[in-house]
């Protein structure tokens, strides 16, 4: 007999039949789904599956359902299943009849009861012998026994070529009453059957987990929950055969179906082809675009971009290639490189094959890492990539699937591999875009670590039919290729892309193409504004600036502003005031008068040089800004001087500086020493020099005794140079964003800057503070007697004066300035409250609440983190 034509090859893969296992498992979206054939005729699963083993040579192929055990699609395999006639001769008697089959009996031994009414002959299609519709059903007489014994007898033959298939094994293996004679017949075929016959189970199931998972559950068929799991072990030896969606080729063939069987019209053809890739992308059955298109022939409505969008919002508007596409994204000159290069690669190969030159062209590395902060555009080229490599022939659908942590990682043992593995059948022949994929490795205590495991197998198994991208923040980004060494494999160097920030300018293009979308004009005052906004947005950006789409609800918060001051009056322009409170506050206000600024540091003695290198900056400061020269970057500083001499103080005065200068969003001071900054124990000094800097963000870190960090020696642990290291680079990465003041005596903060040869460029700006004269120690203890409550009597300044020098050159190196005057405020103030007890009086010191030359008190030393 003719073999029939071939159903569509791009789901029916006949080589799926010849693994040699002895069951052949079918599974996947696109069991029960309609097909169209290279002649444009659409037939269902049951025929296209029949077509297919025809056409592979079975001769004979019988199928079984659970309400009907045993029918057959066309007449020769009926006639070969079917016993010879008897002879007229030998014509049975009448009277009582005896079943044919000598090892079955029922109720009443072997006597049959009841004749069978004969089954109608089938009906062949124009297709070439199948039938056009199911058979009638057996007559209830019919056992399951008895079909299981018949079924595999046609599987044992060495006769004509034969195919049994289970066409809903589902229903089958659940409620057979013959469970344990199945599992047997399974079993003996398994290991006694032979490679010329074939046993086909289908089961609507989308994925090979599923099947697993199904089978296990049903409990009564051991040897065939051993097969699945084995394929889903080793995908590639073959057994199993997946039924996905239709892809671009089939559905464009089930177009022209409807157009010329029901006379579809087209509303345009150059959007023909972008409208099929579209749908071919989306998880939609063929039967049911027939459906559609059929509704649509029947409303004698055509086929254009907007019928695709009312049934699925997946059609762009936009009629350009993905190529013309990501060329038209702002920035991403790298990553538009890359896809050039790639693009190169395969043409090239195209033609060393067209030349013969190559039996076949090597497949590129095509798994991608994204880069890069949220809203640079790496979801929007995510989807780009499919489309591409399904345009250079990579991927056959070149659909998106986007899953959330939870669809990769489950609750409890077991359910993450099935999760992932769904996921990852959902994305084949496609792009599966996991962002944000560090998640998977944070949570390797947990169940992250078994998600990726799934993946990389599957990375491997399915080579040609499945592409991961996987994007985050770059540093996470690196930490995450880094939890398992099989990721650095798939992912390439090259392969690793960076998403940079947008600059301003673009920002602000992207902010007026949204505004423009809406519909709005801007007055001339408000762009200039707008503009003013952005750039600081962008200045003083963090890890969680979404960039584009930033501007993209920028955009949309001030068409609300402005469709409510408006309301129908749309001629009227954006003004200022549509502009949220919230966004007005990142405009930059008046340059503010140095010398208002600085005059707390009059309030302070022997600060004078501190003042003057402060005011410098300060005036040049403001000289950019009245220029229009744009926000300078704050400098980091050094604070060079002896301790008490008002380094932290100042330090946190510098904070509010910067902040009323608008060079800091906040200008809060974060105090640290080497404890703070320094581990213990490998691995963990980075770390705590990060959590530092993202408390000072947007203020100032201020690292007294800068100068420990380089002594490495001693005992103090060894890692001081991995905080500089640490803090060079966090330096440099929130340049504008963060002020680092480091503190300590001049000679050790030379010693630290020799220490790093990056140091120096990083601190430019040094600031004195000398030690105090004896006037400047004897006014600081008026001043503080004063502050609280107290006099100095006659003779007691002289007394003071005269025990500070005493003291300081006693241990010049222990003097601690100020704190050494707070430390003699609290001993003469002690000795006070000793006369204040016998006899209440003024409070006034007298000269002998002075200590003496001996026994100076000590000076407290408290250091405390400052708060915004």
């Amino acid at each position: 007999m003719t073999a029939p034509p071939m159903p569509s090859t791009e789901r029916m893969d006949p080589a799926a039949l010849r693994g040699g296992e002895p069951f052949t498992i079918v599974y996947g979206p696109g069991v029960g789904d309609h097909f169209v054939d290279d002649a444009y005729q659409v037939c269902e699963f049951e025929h296209a599956l029949w077509r297919l083993l025809r056409a592979e040579g079975y001769e004979r192929i019988v199928f079984s359902t659970l309400d009907q055990p045993l029918y057959y699609r066309d007449q020769g395999s009926r006639d070969l299943s079917r016993r010879r006639a008897a002879p007229a001769a030998e014509a049975r008697p009448a009277g009582p009849r005896a079943m044919r089959h000598p090892q079955l009996q029922g109720p009443l031994g072997r006597l049959l009861v009841r004749d069978f009414a004969p089954r109608p002959a089938a009906q062949p299609d124009s297709a070439g012998g199948a039938e056009a519709g199911r058979p009638a059903a057996p007559s209830t007489g019919f056992s399951d026994p008895f079909g299981v014994s018949t079924l595999i007898g046609y599987l044992r033959q060495n006769g004509p070529r034969t195919a049994v298939v289970f066409s809903h094994a589902e229903e089958t293996l659940r409620h057979t009453r013959a469970p344990r004679q199945l599992a047997g017949v399974m079993e003996r075929w398994a290991h006694d059957g032979n490679e010329r016959n074939l046993w086909i189970l289908v089961f609507r199931r989308t994925g090979l987990d599923d099947v697993e998972e199904w089978v296990r559950g049903r409990g009564d068929f051991p040897l065939l929950e051993t097969f699945v799991h084995e394929q889903r072990a080793a995908p590639g030896r073959g057994g199993t055969f997946r039924i996905g969606h239709p892809q671009a080729a089939e559905l464009e063939r089930l177009v022209h179906h409807v157009r010329l069987r029901e006379g579809l019209r087209i509303a345009d053809w150059r959007e023909f082809d972008p409208i099929v890739k579209a749908m071919a992308g989306q998880p939609v059955k063929a039967r049911t675009w027939e459906a559609r298109l059929g509704q649509l022939a029947s409303r004698n409505s055509p086929l254009d971009r907007e019928s695709v969008r009312r049934w699925l919002g997946a059609v762009s508007g936009d009629a350009r290639t993905p190529w013309e596409r990501l060329e038209a994204m702002p920035g991403l000159e790298a990553v538009k490189q890359h896809f050039e290069h790639l693009r190169a690669e395969v043409e090239s190969g195209e033609e060393l094959v067209a030349a013969g030159r190559v039996s076949a062209a090597e497949p590129p590395a095509l798994h991608l890492v994204f880069t890069g902060n949220p809203g640079t555009g790496k979801t929007t080229v995510a989807r780009l990539v499919a489309e591409m490599y399904r345009d250079l022939g990579l991927l056959s659908r070149g659909h998106v699937i986007e899953p959330q942590m939870s669809e990769l990682v489950g609750g409890y043992i077991g359910q993450t591999a099935s999760l992932t593995n769904r996921t990852i059948d959902r994305a084949l022949d496609g792009v599966l875009f996991i962002d944000e994929a560090y998640g998977l490795s944070d949570q390797l205590g947990g169940f992250g670590g078994e998600a990726i495991q799934t993946l990389l197998k599957r990375m491997e198994d399915d080579r040609g039919r499945l592409v991961v991208i996987v994007a985050g923040y770059p540093e996470k980004m690196k930490e995450f290729l880094k939890s398992n060494e099989g990721l650095a494999s798939r992912f390439p160097q090259d392969n690793i892309l960076d998403f940079p920030d947008y600059t301003p300018e673009v920002l602000q293009d992207i902010l007026h193409i949204r505004l423009a979308e809406r519909g709005l004009r801007l007055a001339e005052q408000t762009a200039s504004e707008l503009r003013a906004i952005v750039a600081e947005m962008h200045r003083t950006r963090g890890e969680d600036f979404a960039n584009a789409r930033s501007m993209r609800t920028f955009g949309d918060a001030v068409y609300k502003r402005w469709s409510y001051r408006n309301r129908r009056d749309i001629a009227e322009p954006v003004r200022p005031e549509d502009i949220p409170e919230a966004y007005r506050a990142h405009v930059p206000g008046p340059a503010p008068d140095p010398a208002a600024l600085l005059a707390g540091l009059d309030a302070y003695v022997g600060l004078g040089p501190v003042r003057a290198v402060l005011e410098n900056l300060a005036n040049r400061l403001r000289m950019r800004q009245t220029h229009n020269k744009g926000a300078p970057t704050p400098p980091h500083m050094l604070f060079t001087g002896p301790p008490g001499t008002g380094k932290t103080t100042v330090a946190r005065m510098t904070g509010d500086l910067f902040r009323e200068l608008g060079l800091l969003r906040k200008g809060h001071v974060v105090e640290v020493t080497r404890a703070d900054l320094v581990a213990s124990f490998v691995g963990q000094t980075a770390p705590l020099v990060r959590k530092a800097v993202q408390e000072a963000l947007d203020g100032v870190l201020f690292i007294d005794e800068a100068y420990s960090l380089a002594r490495d020696t001693g005992g103090l642990g060894g890692f001081g140079a991995e905080a500089i290291d640490t803090l060079l680079r966090e330096m440099e990465h929130r340049r504008g964003r963060l002020v680092v003041i480091a503190a300590g005596y001049p000679e050790d903060m030379e010693r630290l800057l020799a220490f790093n040869s990056g140091l120096p460029s990083r601190f430019t700006q040094r600031v004195p503070f000398p030690e105090y004269a004896p006037d400047d120690l004897v006014e600081i203890l008026g001043r503080m007697a004063a502050a609280e409550g107290y006099a100095l009597g006659e003779g007691v300044t002289e007394r003071a004066a005269r025990w500070l020098e005493a003291t300081r050159r006693a241990d010049p190196a222990a003097f601690g300035n100020a704190r050494t005057v707070r430390g003699l405020l609290e001993t003469m103030e002690g000795r006070m409250a000793a006369r204040f007890a016998l006899r209440p009086a003024d409070p006034v010191f007298l000269p002998e609440d002075v200590p003496g030359p001996t026994g100076p008190p000590a000076a407290p030393v408290t250091r405390r983190r400052a708060g915004p």
